[in-house]
């Protein structure tokens, strides 16, 4: 319920849970009251750290203005695909003021690749490719999609991008698609093909995945009171190995399956941050659970990051280990859920001061954590 949906005249709309933004949750209010007479919008908040902080501070929603779109041009995934729209308009030139400073490299490799053909210091279009902007998606940088069939009609029901299928159509997965439940029963990867039928199946499924994180290259560090702070580019591989079937309303989990899918490696950008020496001491002295506060800060920060950013939660991806091999020590990630990197991370970095503020769980009377 959001950009170019006319729903007619409604007089109430009601919001289950926060949608992600400011600016989605007043474009999903705003369908409530185009006309002259007075409306009503409600948002419940469910059971996160993100609504329930809303939920308790409802002054801060309503004096917060709308979160920064971020996209990074430099972004090879990005660029590439637009670089050849470009030039199925005009031939491309010397342009590496309008295009950014990796232009010519990823010119060059366009080149190579054969897409785009020079002549006479002008970079055209090969005659191969009609119309390049028919295959972009203009909400991803991955440029792969799978197909979901469902088999009871053999018909396609959407199309899935490459990066989150084997997260939600995997073999077994309950798939949701307008409101109806779905049961994959088949992935095929040769053909980029899930195959469903219609189910009435009273749980949903959650991918159980291992995520491997290794630092490729430090670019920035700044301090942080006692806490040092890095931005740089990582290699993130994400093998999902199995999911658990959940009973819907109470989450119980009734079920569990293994599954042997191969891991899917990008190259994308990273904060992390390094814990003072005397945190981890009194954390040891007083026996508490070290891994399981590193988890949860983790799940903090990406909580709070989409406050600042316009962004999804799902857009943000982390790690926490105790010890990893290429710093020697306990570390927290927060990267880019898309290759290459759209700008997050580094939003994140020039805003550590503000958002570690607001990274303070508090356990509330009711049991819910909210961040304070």
């Amino acid at each position: 319920l959001e950009l170019g949906i006319d729903v007619g005249d409604l007089e109430a709309t009601v919001l289950t849970g926060y949608p992600g933004s400011i600016s989605s949750t007043w474009q999903q209010a705003g369908r409530s009251g185009r006309g002259r007479d007075r409306s009503l919008s409600f948002l419940v908040g469910l059971d996160n750290p993100l609504d329930q902080y809303f939920m308790r501070h409802p002054d801060f929603f309503f004096q917060k203005g709308f979160e920064n779109a971020l996209v990074n041009p430099d972004n090879a995934y990005i660029l590439g695909a637009h670089l050849l729209c470009a030039a199925w308009e005009l031939p491309l030139g010397s342009d590496e003021e309008i295009f950014g400073s990796t232009f010519r490299q990823r010119k060059a490799e366009l080149e190579e690749q054969g897409v785009l053909k020079e002549r006479r210091q002008r970079w055209y279009l090969s005659p191969r490719i009609a119309y390049p902007a028919q295959g972009i998606n203009i909400r991803s940088t991955s440029g792969e999609n799978f197909a979901v069939v469902d088999t009871s009609s053999d018909s396609l029901l959407e199309t899935v991008e490459a990066s989150v299928a084997f997260f939600q159509i995997h073999p077994g997965a309950n798939y949701l698609h307008q409101g109806e439940s779905y049961l994959v029963t088949d992935l095929d990867l040769a053909n980029r093909t899930a195959y469903a039928e219609p189910t009435t199946a009273s749980y949903y499924t959650q991918t159980k995945e291992i995520e491997d994180l290794r630092i490729v290259k430090r670019t920035r560090s700044r301090s942080c009171g006692l806490v040092k702070v890095y931005l740089g580019e990582v290699e993130v591989t994400n093998t999902v190995v199995g999911f658990k079937k959940k009973a819907q309303f109470t989450e119980e989990v009734i079920g569990e399956e293994p599954l042997d899918l191969p891991p899917q490696h990008f190259p994308t950008v990273a904060l992390w941050f390094d814990l003072p020496p005397e945190v981890i001491d009194r954390l040891d002295r007083e026996q508490l659970d070290f891994a399981g506060g590193l988890h949860a800060t983790e799940h903090a920060a990406i909580a709070i990051l989409p406050l600042f950013a316009l962004c999804d939660r799902n857009d943000i991806g982390g790690v926490s280990t105790s010890f990893h091999p290429d710093t020697g020590r306990a570390q927290i990630f927060i990267y880019d859920a898309y290759p290459g990197g759209i700008g997050i991370a580094e939003k994140g970095f020039d805003l550590v001061e503000v958002i570690s503020a607001r990274m303070y769980l508090k356990k509330s009377n009711t049991g819910l954590y909210g961040l304070q």
